[in-house]
């Protein structure tokens, strides 16, 4: 056989074979992996930070409290004279009366007349009107059995403020309550009134005088009870 004729049969087989033969694939080399595009996604709501209810402290309801108001205070009084003194008392009707000199005041005072065993009575003591200078107080009680008592004054009527104090022998321990027993004369001197006073008991005896006529003085005349 023809060498060349062979030579060209070899290689039209090994062509053939070649063109049947599975083609081998490329393996790609390993390539750096590629992060993911996330898909987009539909906006949603973010949601907020809910508020944690807190407990608020509301203030606390003020305690209604009692307001003390200012006690009105006593105008300053100047109280009496140096000569004050006490007079005379009596009763007449159903009051008992309280006399007082030279207490030298600008409006009415208050007393309170205690008989030193617990019992005290309430004086009311206006100007005299025929002489402002002196206190007529009286009592719509009737003072009955004592002959001292401890006179307080006041300033008010609510007898709050005392201001002088003095103690007296007021014959109101006798028997009589009115001069109904009694002889009894009353003079002016020199514009006031002086009396002399003598009650009696139920068997003619003396339980009670009282004379202070100065008998030297300027007579004026006669007078009604002296106040």
């Amino acid at each position: 056989m023809n060498p060349l004729r062979n030579l060209f049969l070899i290689a039209i087989i090994l062509g053939l074979l070649a063109a049947c033969s599975p083609q081998s694939q490329a393996v790609p080399e390993p390539s750096e992996p590629s992060p993911a595009t996330p898909s987009p996604q539909a906006p949603t709501d973010t949601p907020q930070p809910s508020q944690t209810p807190t407990a608020t402290l509301q203030p606390a309801s003020p305690t209604p409290t009692e307001t003390q108001l200012p006690s009105p205070s006593a105008t300053p009084f100047p109280g009496f004279s140096r000569n004050f003194k006490f007079y005379q008392a009596w009763t007449k009707d159903e009051t008992t009366w309280f006399y007082f000199m030279s207490a030298y005041v600008d409006q009415a005072v208050y007393a309170l007349a205690d008989d030193l065993e617990g019992n005290q009575y309430a004086l009311t003591c206006p100007r005299d009107a025929t002489y402002p200078q002196d206190l007529r107080c009286y009592s719509d009680v009737l003072f009955k059995g004592k002959n001292e008592y401890k006179v307080t004054f006041f300033s008010d009527a609510e007898r709050q403020h005392p201001f002088h104090e003095i103690s007296v022998n007021s014959n109101l321990h006798t028997t009589y309550l009115t001069y109904d027993n009694c002889e009894s004369e009353y003079r002016i001197y020199d514009g006031r009134c002086y009396s002399a006073i003598t009650c009696y008991g139920e068997n003619g005896e003396v339980v009670y005088t009282f004379d202070n006529i100065p008998y030297n003085g300027n007579f004026e005349g006669f007078s009604v009870p002296c106040p």
